[in-house]
């Protein structure tokens, strides 16, 4: 084929005709050997092309190749056991799943096989002895690295409680939850977040189903007590249905990530669907996540599971992979900040 190459490069371009050769005999060579020649070429260039193209693909691929995080934190679990001889204010009796004991031996083996490097417990009891009780449940474990737990902000006597609660360290910060809602606009109630905010500690809220109405309300809360670090439960409480969300929705959105203090927990996806078990593509929730990231950024994003909700729906592997189809397509670094930077910064847990 070289060989070839040499002489229809050569009688290609040669003026000069061999003695023993017609004109049109030299003619007809010359253009079949023209043709070679171009085809051969051009064949050459094609293959140049694939192979710098292949190793092109190769190399984006190299440098979009999801790694494992330094650190994994679920920021949202329950710790509950339902075996206890006292009001069990959540979950429902009639829910067989959830009314069972849920403990830190189940959950620890669950985690750390996909991954989760420490855990913060949000309290679900409306009981304030059951603040104390988690503590201490995980108290010589360390994978247990903070507790969000729960104190009335009605009471009067909300600044003793939490002066209490905060000498240990692991209490970083409450979720408001009461029998009967909250009025988020009371003096009361205001002075005591206040209180929390001077103490450096942080507000998880929650407003399931609450739509735009839901996060007005916090949005309130964050402009008059802007020093307060507030943290909107589960994708802002939508209810997915695998549609996009209305115009009304995306404004409010904006507005409220328009403050720094606020963060969103991308969390409960499971929970959070209208379809039920909840679907397992990222697809389905595209739409709302994309909105999240674009209003929130990725420094005030926030990983959390909820579980054990989760069990409705799935294992707590498959929810990982859920939400990770998700943020690993944002990079490396949109993942560390997800994973465990942000929730470190935010809960004040020193991880680094």
């Amino acid at each position: 084929m070289f060989m070839e190459m040499l002489l229809t490069g050569y009688l290609a371009n040669s003026q000069s005709i061999p003695s023993s050769w017609s004109l049109n005999t030299y003619h007809s060579i010359q253009l079949v050997l023209k043709m070679k020649y171009l085809i051969f070429v051009f064949t050459a260039l094609c293959c140049i092309t694939a192979i710098t193209t292949s190793s092109g693909n190769r190399c984006e691929a190299a440098e979009t190749e999801v790694q494992r995080t330094k650190h994994r934190i679920d920021t949202h679990i329950h710790l509950y056991d339902t075996r206890r001889n006292i009001e069990i204010t959540w979950p429902p009796e009639n829910d067989k799943i959830l009314y069972q004991p849920h403990l830190p031996d189940e959950y620890s083996k669950l985690a750390k096989a996909a991954g989760v490097t420490g855990v913060v417990v949000v309290e679900a009891s409306l009981r304030y002895p059951d603040n104390r009780w988690v503590l201490d449940l995980v108290e010589d474990d360390d994978f247990y690295v903070g507790l969000v737990g729960n104190i009335d902000v009605t009471g009067k006597d909300f600044k003793k409680k939490l002066t209490a609660q905060k000498e240990d360290s692991r209490f970083v910060g409450i979720r408001p939850r009461n029998r009967d809602s909250i009025d988020f606009t009371d003096k009361r109630v205001l002075r005591n977040l206040k209180i929390l905010a001077d103490s450096n500690l942080t507000m998880d809220y929650l407003t399931n189903g609450g739509g735009i109405d839901g996060l007005k309300i916090i949005e309130e809360v964050a402009r008059k007590i802007p020093h307060l670090k507030i943290v909107v439960n589960h994708c802002l409480g939508y209810n997915f249905d695998g549609e996009a969300p209305s115009d009304d929705w995306i404004s409010m959105v904006k507005q409220l990530a328009s403050h720094p203090n606020v963060s969103c927990k991308i969390s409960g996806l499971y929970q959070r669907s209208t379809e039920q078990p909840a679907p397992k593509q990222i697809a389905y929730y595209q739409d709302v996540l994309s909105i999240i990231w674009d209003s929130f950024g990725t420094d005030r994003i926030v990983y959390g599971s909820n579980w054990p909700v989760t069990k409705h729906s799935g294992s707590y592997q498959s929810y990982v992979d859920l939400v990770d189809q998700f943020i690993s397509s944002k990079g490396q670094e949109a993942r560390e900040n997800y994973y465990w930077r942000n929730a470190s910064k935010i809960y004040n847990l020193g991880i680094k």
